[in-house]
């Protein structure tokens, strides 16, 4: 088994694709990760909590969102995360493509830290459900997921 070489049992915040970047691969026996959701709206703290001053904008676009380093990395080395992204693209939309992008290359990054008896747990709401479970499926097989966990509304949703 490689070296770890970050802290064990840390919570990092942030964005986490240069953090995933600098670890060594199979290092990782958990991943609890809540990102975006492409809610297409911005998001604000409260005032009344710690990092009040918070700002968030959940908008994605093609032209401004995707690296084209990604998307050279993407199409020569994941044609199944590609495929994904251009269905998303044609059936939903160029943000819904970004988006999917933005998290595909951190999914990627965190197969590859995980070990192969690793997990990971991926927060998401139904706004971009479908296709990040295609995006999973295409990265990690569709034959590695296990369950879904789903949130229980009080309004019958």
């Amino acid at each position: 088994m490689p070296e770890r070489n970050f802290a064990n049992r840390t919570l990092y915040h942030g964005d986490n694709l240069p953090f995933l970047r600098g670890m060594n691969s199979e290092t990782v026996n958990l991943i609890a990760t809540d990102p975006p959701f492409n809610k297409n709206r911005d998001f604000h703290a409260d005032p009344d909590r710690l990092g009040s001053n918070a700002r968030f904008q959940d908008r994605w676009r093609w032209d401004k969102d995707v690296h084209d380093d990604w998307l050279i990395a993407i199409q020569r080395d994941e044609p199944e995360v590609w495929t994904v992204i251009t269905a998303a693209k044609q059936v939903w939309g160029d943000d819904m493509g970004a988006f999917l992008c933005w998290l595909g290359v951190r999914l990627l990054e965190c197969h590859r830290v995980l070990t192969d008896d690793g997990s990971l747990y991926l927060h998401i709401d139904h706004t971009a459900h479908a296709w990040v479970k295609c995006l999973l499926d295409a990265i990690f097989g569709r034959q590695q997921f296990l369950n879904e966990i789903v949130w229980p509304y009080r309004t019958g949703g």
